[in-house]
């Protein structure tokens, strides 16, 4: 029997949680070492992974600057994309080597955000 391809998920159907461990794993940090760059006890970072508590918005900042990303990448939908700069930068050192899609998205942000005066 041929095995069934698995369907990648959509940004939007991870959950906070997933998100947070996802960032944290990615960034080779144990919850001890996330909670203390974030001032942010390991316990409340278990409970937020695991989706025993809801944290607060400050609880939140704490934690995506220690992370080194903007709170919105926690919240990002399909029509609400944010770049993870951190990533981009390790994983992309020259803008040659970026996705085309990515290096697309970059260049229309850059035009509009000359185009409003930035």
């Amino acid at each position: 029997m041929a095995k069934a391809k698995k369907k990648s998920k959509q940004i939007s159907e991870y959950s906070l949680p997933e998100r947070l461990k996802y960032l944290r794993s990615s960034r080779e940090l144990s919850q001890s070492e996330l909670a203390k760059l974030s001032g942010v006890s390991q316990s409340t970072i278990a409970q937020i992974e695991s989706d025993r508590k809801d944290p607060s918005i400050t609880t939140l900042k704490k934690i995506a600057t220690a992370l080194e990303v903007e709170i919105a990448i926690l919240f990002a939908t399909e029509d609400v994309l944010v770049f993870d700069l951190k990533t981009l930068k390790v994983k992309y050192k020259n803008p040659d080597d970026l996705h085309p899609t990515i290096y697309k998205a970059l260049g229309k942000i850059i035009r509009y955000a000359n185009g409003i005066g930035y």
